[in-house]
């Protein structure tokens, strides 16, 4: 006989909903970034066939890299979620949303905004600080529309996969060596960050800030609405609107990623960490004119 599940906290907010013993947490977190590699490794061996070797601290993104990524990650998040369920004895659904089901509706609305705030922050870096977004000349041939093509296809899912993996798996995992509430959430920001950093192999410190400051945003914005639809809409919203931006302005080449130290262009990452802290900002409203509507339906413990 298969143990019956536990019932989520619901006394405590998403990201802190569920615990695990701390060693089933130690298995988790260690597992999120060594699946991530590993399924990597295997799936972008036929990227490696195909094109050759790339210089890790400067990816090269072709139309196969893109889409060996989200591959990869989406199938990252899908055993990273079946992995947290079991141990945790919980649905799977609990890695997606807390107190209600995933709400496909709030998905498309925070995604619009998203939408909006990126393409602000896009203009604001064409009109502030042109020279730090690493743009070249506009053209669009066969390898631009490639570029784009896939990046629609295959962006959405390495974004929404990293935000299974390293919000609705690692942040209720980490957030599991702490009873109370405000320690849990704070631990999750810091590991989830950190690990959300380490997979993205970057030394560069502008860089390396700009992922912290991410994660942190779309904890939070879990922690506000109940849910993970605000942090991918969000992450698929920049992903994939910055991509085509930078697939037009290649010169019909793939972008290159520099991911050195000192590579990091600061005043475009400082204009992008301005803007999720604003999507952030939009979450709140949105989520305080719901509950405004609807009456409060929770009481979240600080214990």
């Amino acid at each position: 006989m298969t143990s019956p599940l536990h019932t989520t906290l619901s006394d405590r907010p998403f990201g802190v909903h569920f615990r695990l013993p701390r060693w089933k947490s130690l298995i988790v977190l260690i597992s999120v970034p060594v699946l991530l590699l590993l399924v990597q490794i295997l799936v972008f061996q036929a990227v490696v066939m195909i094109e050759g070797p790339a210089d890790p601290l400067k990816p090269r993104l072709t139309p196969l890299t893109i889409l060996a990524s989200g591959i990869s990650t989406a199938i990252t998040a899908l055993i990273a979620t079946m992995l947290v369920a079991r141990l945790a004895r919980v649905s799977w659904r609990s890695v997606f949303s807390h107190n209600r089901k995933f709400d496909w509706r709030r998905l498309g609305i925070y995604f619009a905004a998203s939408v909006l705030l990126v393409g602000l922050s896009v203009v604001a870096t064409a009109l502030i600080a042109p020279e730090s977004a690493g743009w070249g000349g506009f053209d669009v041939g066969a390898t631009t529309i490639g570029i784009i093509l896939v990046t629609l296809l295959a962006i959405p899912l390495q974004a929404a996969g990293e935000e299974v993996a390293f919000r609705g798996v690692v942040v209720p995992a980490a957030g599991s060596w702490f009873r109370g509430v405000r320690p849990a959430i704070v631990l999750g920001i810091i590991l989830s960050g950190a690990l959300f950093a380490l997979v993205h192999v970057s030394i560069d410190p502008w860089f390396v800030s700009y992922l912290f400051v991410f994660s942190a945003c779309t904890v939070l914005m879990g922690l506000i609405s109940g849910g993970l639809e605000a942090a991918m809409a969000l992450h698929v919203a920049n992903n994939v609107l910055v991509g085509i931006i930078n697939a037009l302005f290649a010169g019909n080449d793939a972008t290159v990623v520099d991911r050195a130290a000192g590579s990091g262009p600061g005043a475009s990452l400082i204009i992008l960490m301005v803007m999720n802290v604003a999507v952030l900002g939009t979450v709140w409203l949105i989520e305080r004119k719901k509950r405004s509507a609807t009456g409060p339906k929770v009481l979240v413990s600080a214990g």
